[in-house]
């Protein structure tokens, strides 16, 4: 009889307890004891007594409502995500270039330097939005996945897109740079420094430097219109004077970009039209070597002006003799000194990578011709193997033509004596 009342007296306790705790039923499930041989069947005024525990009291609480604006734009342009280039823009992109050479050419009379300096740097803007697209649209930080997901999902006709280095892109790049040739090829415009920049950078950022030797000899070589004249007339250009020279700046961006495109061809024709011109060596003299020859060549009055003067300080022999010894001996003192400064500059090789100078070639020539030197080095660094140990074993057509055109150019490429341990 007791035994009896224990089992019944359980379930009542333990109904009990669930009643008195309230809250504590959703953090601690109800286990019923194994001697029981039914679940424990809820009523359900208990069912609604849990619901009601369940529900919030605050009364401030509120939910979302669903019409509540999200904090990213309600559309995404599938093309921003994912960082790739429109082919509708680019189309129109270059449509428009195209534009403005056609406007540009057509026009009567001489075009202005702005007006042809304008085309180039919208030419250059396009060519940065080509080769350079714009990162991924970076998502705001309280922006879901599931609402960016909806964003992209609900975008109205998602327009079509390419990557970079694609046939499109490249296609858009020829076009491009065939547009720019155009406009510096067209008669009656006039190339200048500022015009050249611009063109050389917008090759260097489509990554096509074929047209750059052409362009160089066109800065050298075309004839400038004249001003006022109608119909235009032109006059001859001396491609030798020294105003008609490539700056160092240009000519090295333009050689690393042909280094970079890998076009052997092109980076020897660029080194033909910059470096390997008269123009150019012209320049170098005029602004590194005038100054000193020009002193150089008064340094014989300066000495015998200065000897004069000695002369007067002193007593022991005749100022007349007094005047040559002091003047003999400062021009002697100036000789000697430029002698060994010369032999020193024009002798220097540590500079020198894997091209030097062949024998008997003069000191005069290597001075003048350095740059072009260690632009042909440049070259061949990289075209050879990057490894020290390694150098002396490259070959093929490329290799073979190179090593021929700096034989004839007085140089030699990998001089067995100056090779590592070759000495």
């Amino acid at each position: 009889m007791r035994s009896r009342i224990l089992r019944t007296e359980a379930p009542v306790c333990q109904l009990c307890s669930f009643i008195s705790t309230g809250l504590s039923i959703r953090a601690r499930p109800l286990r019923l004891p194994t001697s029981s041989l039914k679940p424990r069947q809820f009523s359900s005024s208990q069912k609604t007594f849990v619901n009601k525990q369940r529900t919030p009291t605050n009364s401030n609480l509120k939910s979302r409502p669903a019409s509540s604006k999200s904090a990213i734009p309600a559309q995404y342009d599938g093309a921003k995500l994912s960082g790739a280039i429109d082919a509708r823009v680019v189309e129109s992109d270059l449509d428009k270039a195209a534009s403005l050479r056609d406007d540009l050419i057509t026009k009567d009379g001489i075009p202005s330097d702005n007006e042809t300096e304008a085309v180039l740097d919208a030419y250059q803007q396009i060519a940065n939005n080509l080769m350079n697209p714009p990162e991924p649209t970076a998502l705001p930080k309280d922006a879901s996945a599931t609402s960016a997901l909806l964003s992209i999902k609900t975008a109205a006709k998602p327009r079509p897109a390419v990557h970079a280095h694609s046939p499109i892109v490249d296609g858009a790049s020829r076009r491009l740079s065939d547009l720019a040739l155009s406009v510096l090829q067209h008669p009656p415009i006039f190339i200048t420094p500022s015009i050249l920049r611009r063109y050389v950078n917008l090759q260097s950022t489509l990554k096509r430097p074929e047209s750059l030797p052409t362009a160089f000899h066109l800065y050298s070589t075309k004839p400038a219109p004249v001003e006022g004249s109608s119909p235009v007339k032109y006059k001859e250009v001396n491609p030798n004077k020294s105003a008609n020279s490539i700056e160092d700046r240009m000519a090295d961006l333009a050689l690393q970009t042909a280094i970079e495109a890998k076009n052997l061809v092109t980076a020897m024709d660029i080194v033909d039209t910059t470096y390997n011109t008269k123009a150019f060596r012209r320049t170098k003299f005029i602004r590194r070597a005038l100054l000193p020859a020009t002193g150089l060549a008064l340094a014989p009055a300066a000495a015998y002006a200065v000897a004069t003067q000695l002369s007067h300080f002193q007593t022991t022999m005749d100022p007349a003799v007094a005047t040559n010894v002091a003047f003999v001996g400062i021009l002697g003192y100036i000789g000697f000194t430029t002698v060994v400064g010369v032999v020193a500059v024009t002798t220097a090789n540590d500079q020198m990578d894997r091209i030097t100078w062949a024998t008997g070639m003069p000191l005069r020539e290597r001075w003048i011709r350095e740059e072009e030197r260690a632009a042909i080095d440049k070259i061949a660094g990289a075209w050879g193997f990057r490894q020290v140990w390694r150098r002396g074993e490259e070959e093929g057509e490329e290799w073979e033509h190179l090593r021929e055109w700096v034989a004839r150019r007085g140089m030699i490429l990998d001089k067995t004596e100056l090779m590592e341990g070759m000495e």
